[in-house]
């Protein structure tokens, strides 16, 4: 017996009336009959003793009977538990920078989540480095950072390309300037991102091949720590243009040579589930003309 079968005999007995149990199945009753007549061929058993219009069930009837209905709330639990896998599909974990999220988490938490209701995101906000780690564990599903280290445990999928830029209280004198270099960027007294992110390795790589000392006063894991900081005419700090937005009360100077690429991480012989691909393909989408 099939699945459809053991249905179609639960609701004959059901019932114990083939017209009424083929109503509820919204099928005809000649059809109906002739899957009760078919399941006792494949059977070999006699199921029904017909009183009138109505039937009873044989004692094989109802042995049979006992066995569809355990199988069927077999087939239940299972339908259920595959409902449940899908579900966790749809829950999204993502790692997140700082930088990076003043642009794509507003992206996230507005448009696509009216797009898909139905997706659950959860979203981390560690430094770049940590998060290519977590990707790597499966301790997230995937990663928005820049700059990603190569690493041929991971997938880069290309986002878009941003200016590095010396941050500036808006209106000071140098925000008349289009660049900078970096010479000229790190003489000034600055306030960096921590140690562990890409970005910040990567400028005092660049200063050490360039043979310069920045005068760094302090490394921040905050945004809007650095932000405050540069407001106040403390000090200045070196970020990725889209971690500069336009009502921080801040400018951006690029600096010449210099600029970030936004990338997409998964890892490497991991399926992507539908949910994945809905949000990788819309983030792409919003940054393909950049």
């Amino acid at each position: 017996m099939n699945i459809q079968q053991m249905q179609y005999y639960a609701e004959v007995c059901r019932y114990e009336n083939v017209t009424r149990a083929a109503e509820a199945l919204h099928m005809s009753q000649s059809t109906l009959s002739l899957a009760m007549k078919n399941i006792e061929e494949e059977t070999g058993l006699n199921l029904f003793h017909h009183v009138g219009r109505n039937i009873q069930l044989t004692e094989d009837g109802h042995a049979l009977l006992h066995e569809v209905e355990s199988m069927l709330k077999q087939i239940k639990r299972f339908e259920g538990s595959v409902r449940e896998i899908a579900h966790r599909h749809n829950r999204l974990q993502i790692a997140l920078p700082s930088q990076i999220a003043t642009v794509i988490l507003p992206l996230l938490l507005g448009e696509f989540r009216n797009l898909h209701p139905e997706m659950e995101l959860e979203i981390t906000e560690p430094a770049g480095g940590e998060a290519l780690d977590m990707v790597e564990r499966e301790e997230v599903d995937l990663a928005f950072v820049h700059d990603a280290d190569e690493r041929f445990t991971l997938s880069l999928r290309k986002l878009s390309d941003w200016p590095i830029c010396l941050c500036v209280p808006k209106g000071h004198a140098l925000t008349c300037q289009k660049s900078i270099t970096l010479a000229e960027a790190v003489g000034y007294p600055l306030v960096l991102l921590g140690r562990n992110f890409i970005l910040t390795r990567e400028i005092l790589e660049k200063c050490r091949r360039q043979k310069l000392t920045p005068q760094v006063l302090h490394y921040s894991p905050h945004l809007s720590t650095i932000w405050n900081i540069v407001r106040q005419g403390i000090a200045f700090s070196i970020l990725t243009g889209n971690g500069i937005p336009p009502e921080s009360g801040l400018a951006a100077i690029h600096i010449k040579g210099m600029a970030q690429r936004g990338y997409i991480v998964t890892k490497k012989g991991r399926q992507i589930y539908v949910g994945e691909r809905l949000l990788i393909d819309f983030v792409r989408h919003k940054f393909s003309g950049q």
